[in-house]
């Protein structure tokens, strides 16, 4: 097995025991972890074998942590950016194309 596919799995076995876990939980504490549960699964996913993002020396640090998937959402959970820069990117695209169709949609009663 390639290392790649080594930390996959081993990120993947992380986020199952997450999962694990979180069925043990009350709703309540489900609903509270649910930002994480969604993060996590992003996280891992950066990681497919077939993805080359990283360079080996980053992906064989990131193997010898003991939790890598934990290793990675605090520092997500650190980062100054947060999701809010590519949500109001998406709201303002959103807006935009909502805003166009609107005006097409008017120009075309306007012919009619």
């Amino acid at each position: 097995m390639n290392l790649k596919e080594e930390l996959y799995d081993k990120l993947e076995k992380e986020y199952n025991e997450f999962i694990e876990d979180l069925k043990t939980k009350t709703p309540e504490e489900i609903i509270s972890k649910s930002y994480e549960k969604v993060m996590k699964e992003e996280l891992k996913e950066m990681f497919y074998p077939e993805i080359n993002n990283y360079d080996l020396s980053e992906l064989k640090i990131l193997n010898k942590t003991k939790n890598p998937l934990e290793e990675l959402y605090q520092g997500w959970m650190d980062y100054d950016g947060g999701v809010h820069e590519p949500l109001e990117c998406s709201v303002e695209e959103t807006l935009e194309f909502l805003k166009e169709q609107h005006e097409k949609n008017k120009n075309k009663s306007r012919e009619r």
